[in-house]
């Protein structure tokens, strides 16, 4: 399923997610969007991409950040990656 351009995760998707693949994160402070590079579960380590998210990021530079499977909120599938 497409919402605004983007893919919303389903639970076969989200069991293929790996290094390389970009989903946005909402941890309840704002949306943004991830490169993950660790995955351990339903654990998934990333780098945030800030130039990527809306104003309402709570990131303003690139960081490492840890997230669970139920807080992704959209994949970048066919846009920020081609998993």
């Amino acid at each position: 399923m497409i919402h605004q351009d983007f893919v919303i995760p389903t639970d076969n998707l989200l069991d293929n997610l790996g290094p390389g693949c970009f989903v946005q994160v909402d941890q309840g402070k704002g949306a943004f969007w991830v490169e993950i590079n660790d995955t351990d579960g339903y654990i998934f380590g990333g780098r945030v991409h800030p130039q990527l998210s809306g104003p309402d990021c709570p990131f303003h530079k690139e960081c490492d950040v840890y997230f669970s499977r139920g807080e992704i909120s959209r994949l970048g599938c066919d846009r920020y990656c081609f998993c």
